[in-house]
C-alpha cells in the first residue's frame, strides 16, 4: 500500500511463529485497522478490524466475519470515498462487545470487485490459484494466529460467523481448530456443494413443467460436467458458473456437516425458505448430522420466506443477513 508505514510484531503462539503488523492505510476509513501478516511463502495475508471511538484499545473477546464467494475487496472505492459492505455493519454494531475482523480474500486489491456479485471472472491469477477451501482456511487460522496474539484480544471467546461459501470456510475452521468457541454458518448448508447443484437442479426443473425424461437428460449433463471439473482439478483457466474448475474441485467433496460434527464450539446453523443458492435440503442434512451428533450446544434457526442473504421480497438489500447476524451475536453472548 503506497505511503505505508508498517509497525512489525513478532508473535510466538503455540509452536507457530508469525510475524503481524498493523499498517498505515491511508485509503481505509479511520474506524479500521489494518494488520498485515506474513504468511510461509514469505507473503503478507491483510486482516481488517474495527476501531470505532478507537475500541480496538479495550481488551474484548473476538468475531472473525467470513463472506461468501467472488473476488470482492471488504471495502468498496468510489471516487475519493471507501465505503465498506455487511462486514463493516457487523464490526459497527457489534464494537461495544467484539474486536471484529475479516481477512481480505488473497489476490484481491483494496476496494477492488468484480462485475458480477459473487464471481471470480476477471480476478487476478493469484486470487484464481488461492480462492479453494483450503486456501480459505490457512487464511483464516493464520489471522486467528496472529489476533490472538494482541493484548486487547481476549481470547477465551473466538466467535466466527460465515456467510454461503464463508460458512463451508468458517465450519472447517471450527472442525480443526479448538480455539474456535462459537460458530455460526448462515446460509450455508450442509451437504457437498455439488450435491446442492443437483437438488436445486431437479427442482427448478420440475417447476417449470419438464418431464421426467428432460429432468434425466439435464442432471445426465450436471453429472458430466462435474466429472470434466474432477479430471482437471487444478485448472484457473476452465471455468463453471463464474469460477474455475480449481475452486469448484476443492468445495467439492468435504461438507460442512463433516466438520461441525467433530468441534469443540458451540454451533449457530440458519437458512432462508426461499434460498435458491442452497437448497434447504441441503440444510435439513446438515440439522440431521447435528442432531445425530449428540452435541447439546447447537441453536438451528429456519427463516420463513428469507433468501440467500436472508432478505425478503419488501426487504431492504443487506438487513436480513445483518439482522440474523445480530441474532448470532446475541447467541454468542448468552
Amino acid at each position: 500500500m503506497r505511503n505505508s508505514r508498517t509497525i512489525l510484531a513478532v508473535v510466538l503462539c503455540a509452536s507457530l511463529r508469525v510475524q503481524a503488523g498493523f499498517v498505515e492505510n491511508p485509503e481505509l476509513p479511520p474506524m479500521f485497522k489494518q494488520l498485515d501478516v506474513a504468511r510461509p511463502d514469505g507473503s503478507s495475508a491483510t486482516v481488517f478490524v474495527g476501531d470505532f471511538d478507537g475500541s480496538f484499545a479495550t481488551r474484548k473477546p473476538l468475531l472473525i466475519y467470513l463472506e461468501g464467494s467472488g473476488a470482492m475487496s471488504q471495502f468498496v472505492r468510489s471516487g475519493k470515498m471507501t465505503g465498506y459492505g455487511i462486514y463493516g455493519l457487523v464490526a459497527h454494531r457489534a464494537s461495544d462487545r467484539f474486536h471484529v475482523a475479516t481477512v481480505e480474500k488473497r489476490g484481491v486489491p483494496f476496494g477492488w470487485r468484480v462485475e458480477h456479485i459473487g464471481s471470480a471472472v476477471g480476478a487476478s491469477e493469484e486470487y484464481q490459484r488461492h480462492a479453494t477451501l483450503e486456501g480459505r482456511v490457512a487464511e483464516v487460522r493464520l489471522a486467528l494466529t496472529a489476533l490472538l496474539s494482541q493484548p486487547t484480544v481476549d481470547p477465551t471467546k473466538v466467535v466466527l460467523i460465515g456467510h454461503s461459501e464463508g460458512a463451508d470456510v468458517a465450519a472447517v475452521v471450527a472442525g480443526r481448530d479448538d480455539r474456535v468457541t462459537h460458530v455460526a454458518c448462515l446460509a450455508g448448508g450442509g451437504a457437498p456443494q455439488f450435491f446442492d447443484s443437483f437438488v436445486s437442479r431437479r427442482k427448478k426443473l420440475r417447476a417449470s413443467g419438464a418431464t421426467a425424461e428432460e429432468i434425466a437428460k439435464s442432471l445426465g449433463e450436471l453429472e458430466q460436467q462435474i466429472r470434466t471439473i474432477l479430471a482437471a482439478p487444478d485448472s484457473i483457466e476452465d471455468f463453471w458458473r463464474g469460477h474455475p474448475y480449481k475452486r469448484w474441485a476443492t468445495f467439492a467433496a468435504p461438507a460442512a456437516a463433516d466438520e461441525l460434527v467433530n468441534t469443540s464450539a458451540k454451533v449457530f446453523v440458519a437458512q432462508g425458505s426461499e434460498d435458491e443458492s442452497v437448497p434447504m435440503e441441503s440444510f435439513d442434512y446438515l440439522v440431521v448430522r447435528l442432531l445425530v451428533s449428540g452435541n447439546p450446544n447447537v441453536t438451528i434457526r429456519r427463516y420463513p420466506g428469507r433468501d440467500h442473504g436472508f432478505g425478503s421480497e419488501d426487504g431492504e438489500d443487506g438487513g436480513g443477513l445483518m439482522e440474523v447476524s445480530e441474532d448470532v451475536i446475541d447467541w454468542s453472548g448468552r
